[in-house]
């Protein structure tokens, strides 16, 4: 059930298919009324974890994921938000990466200047990071934007590898592979509910979106067993509560192929961090580096708010245990400089496909936030 290519530790793979459409709160409140509106989410890390553990029994040791996958015969491949270095002009196949000004002598004026049209606009040295460079588009290039959409694991592995596209040059996405977002948002009415009661209050209507998946694509997991903790994935046969209102998914071993493999050298102790799971650190956005790595530059998307709770069935207990967070976004990148390169190599081999600790929260790093990939940068 598992492929060489892993995140880690050994394991499962196991999918999550919706029967139906997903509805998962992102933990916001609102009220219920005229104008009211529940902002849903792609299923977080712990929606994935809360369906498992009530479905299995008991928790796993760790869980990865979940990550959108795409059914490819019988194996399933995994899809990775797009990298928020890689940037675009619009309707244009061409695609650049962001490059660190100290990659060459191009005579970019770090405190602004005549060369600062072409840098990327960003509050990096405000935010107590006054060390910090941000990265610049490249020579000739005015305005650009990320590029949006999901990469299959091979494509990211070329990227962690530096070979997709090199920094400040330019390539073509058409033979990528990239794909759209698979999920469909659909709009629905709902109404308030009296938690005690479990009646309808009268006129508390509200709007809020489900989502749905289109054909052949699903929720993949890497799930790492407690012996003895928890009963065997192969022994769920009914399908499982995932995410609100009720709502099912179908729960099965997966064989999953393309997981993205890392480098297996660091070249001057560089290494790219990226985001592959929403990341909730004690430092905010800024991930726990060991003390010999040193933060140079960062390409991070806007803060995602996650919200967690406990998967017992007790409404009063669900809302003893919830709690919430602002989270790093998946597609975040950050470039490390370590002194020594075989620290580099070391550290980044340990980190690549697992959960970078520890996280803000207790248990959120086994539960599939702030998983991470490690590449090289330039």
């Amino acid at each position: 059930m598992t492929t060489t290519k892993n995140p880690g530790a050994l394991g499962v793979w196991v999918t999550l298919d919706p029967h139906d459409t997903v509805q998962v709160r992102d933990g916001r409140s609102f009220d219920a009324g005229a104008g009211g509106v529940a902002h849903s989410v792609r299923p977080w890390p712990s929606t994935a974890a809360g369906a498992l553990a009530a479905a299995l029994g008991g928790e796993p040791e760790s869980l990865r994921g979940p990550f959108v996958a795409h059914r490819d015969g019988t194996a399933w491949s995994p899809y990775f938000p797009t990298p928020l270095d890689l940037v675009t002009e619009p309707d244009a196949a061409d695609v650049w990466r962001l490059r660190h000004p100290q990659a060459e002598d191009d005579g970019t004026d770090r405190e602004g200047g005549e060369d600062d049209d072409v840098r990327i606009r960003t509050d990096l040295q405000a935010c107590g990071q006054p060390d910090l460079v941000p990265l610049s588009l490249p020579e000739g290039v005015e305005e650009a934007d990320p590029l949006s959409g999901l990469l299959p694991g091979n494509v990211m592995e070329s990227y962690l590898h530096g070979t997709l596209v090199e920094a400040g040059d330019v390539a073509s996405q058409d033979e990528w592979g990239r794909a759209e977002e698979p999920v469909t948002a659909e709009s629905r009415i709902g109404v308030g509910l009296d938690p005690d009661a479990r009646t309808v209050k009268g006129g508390l209507l509200y709007r809020t979106t489900h989502l749905r998946l289109e054909e052949d694509w699903a929720f993949a997991v890497h799930l790492t067993p407690r012996p003895g903790r928890h009963r065997p994935v192969e022994k769920v046969a009914d399908p499982v509560r995932f995410g609100g209102l009720t709502r099912l998914a179908d729960l099965a071993p997966a064989r999953v192929t393309g997981w993205p493999d890392r480098p297996e050298d660091f070249p001057g102790g560089k290494v790219l961090l990226y985001v592959a799971t929403p990341a909730v650190w004690p430092t905010g956005w800024v991930p726990p580096l060991p003390d010999d790595a040193r933060l140079v530059s960062a390409v991070v998307g806007d803060p995602l708010p996650v919200a967690t709770a406990s998967p017992v069935r007790d409404y009063k207990h669900f809302q003893r245990t919830r709690a919430m967070a602002w989270a790093v976004p998946p597609g975040s990148i950050y470039l490390l400089q370590f002194l020594d390169p075989d620290d580099a190599t070391t550290w980044a081999h340990s980190q690549h496909g697992q959960a970078l600790g520890p996280a803000a929260r207790p248990r959120w790093d086994t539960a599939g936030f702030g998983v991470v990939l490690t590449g090289v940068w330039s």
